[in-house]
């Protein structure tokens, strides 16, 4: 009797754990599009724009490209990982960029840049080659922070259109901002939105800030600074490419962003590797995004991260 009572006492234990567990599940899982219907989130206080602009800003503000050499590069890695599926870690695509001529005049610098790109798709390698020319004018320079793509617009849009061409309609795609902002090699996407934030704030139109429509907050601002080793490439190099005892001062930042529409939160957490002692053009190490992007098909949403981490740099040849 004893031991049959214990074994019923099991039972209820064992459904009892279940009814539990389930929903936590769900939430994890398949319940992550349930994120905006649960409110309110745990955000924590709304952080001032210009304190992430700062921090953002801060950690590359005494870099210049007039500093770009002959022979300086990079390899970037674009990577995604879906949340709840296993093995659903990928590499999309590898892009290297090298400067191969550069011409300094006492006004200006002209510096011509190759682009190597490869695709990995639906089993398929796709590879593309492209000449860029890039003109720094020496006295706008300093509003040349982050990387090539600020002084090549035309690439920026050349690059999203290629790359939109390439992408199969079943893959995850965040809102339109977010992919802007991650498309970028640099935060200036992002610097640019938060400036419009902070100008608004100033001059006392908060007209669009104020209301929950349209309303981007962001919370939870991090920022921390330490010496880490480089991308494994980079310590494969003879003498680690120059760097003293293969190290180098990286400063990590990350926040949440949130667009509200119709009362409800869409969250997408970012985070940012920099470090000035990397070439300029690899000055950003590493960008990543994670939140819910939907899915080509009506097939849902699902918790995506992408991440562009740079795997090799090289001061020059």
């Amino acid at each position: 009797m004893t031991k049959r009572f214990n074994h019923v006492r099991a039972l209820m234990m064992i459904h009892l754990v279940l009814v539990l567990l389930i929903p936590f599940l769900f939430t994890q899982m398949g319940g992550c599009q349930n994120e905006k219907d649960t409110l309110p989130l745990n955000l924590g206080p709304e952080v001032d724009p210009a304190l992430i602009d700062s921090a953002l800003t801060a950690p590359l503000q005494n870099t210049t490209p007039l500093s770009i050499r002959l022979g300086e590069g990079f390899v970037l890695s674009e990577t995604q990982e879906l949340g709840g599926i296993a093995g659903s870690y990928a590499v999309l695509s590898d892009t290297s960029q090298t400067v191969v001529d550069r011409l300094e005049t006492p006004a200006e610098i002209l510096m011509t840049i190759i682009e190597h790109r490869q695709t990995y798709a639906n089993g398929e390698v796709q590879k593309t080659s492209t000449e860029i020319p890039v003109r720094i004018e020496k006295t706008a320079a300093e509003a040349l922070m982050y990387g090539p793509e600020t002084s090549l617009p035309s690439l920026n849009s050349q690059a999203s259109e290629k790359a939109a061409s390439q992408t199969s309609s079943a893959a995850p795609i965040f809102r339109m901002e977010v992919d802007k902002i991650m498309r970028e090699k640099s935060p200036q996407a992002l610097l640019a939105l938060l400036r419009q934030h902070t100008s608004q704030n100033k001059t006392g139109d908060v007209s669009s800030l104020s209301a929950t429509d349209g309303k981007v907050t962001y919370h939870g601002l991090k920022a921390s600074s330490a010496l880490e080793a480089p991308p494994i490439l980079v310590q494969r190099r003879e003498n680690c490419a120059g760097l003293p005892n293969c190290q180098l001062l990286v400063h990590r930042v990350s926040f949440d962003m949130v667009f509200w529409e119709n009362g409800r939160p869409d969250r997408v957490h970012w985070e940012f590797a920099m470090s000035a002692e990397a070439p300029y053009l690899a000055s950003v190490l590493e960008k990543c995004v994670t939140g819910l992007a939907k899915l080509g098909g009506n097939q849902g949403e699902v918790l995506v991260r992408q991440c562009l981490p740079v795997i090799d740099f090289r001061f020059t040849n």
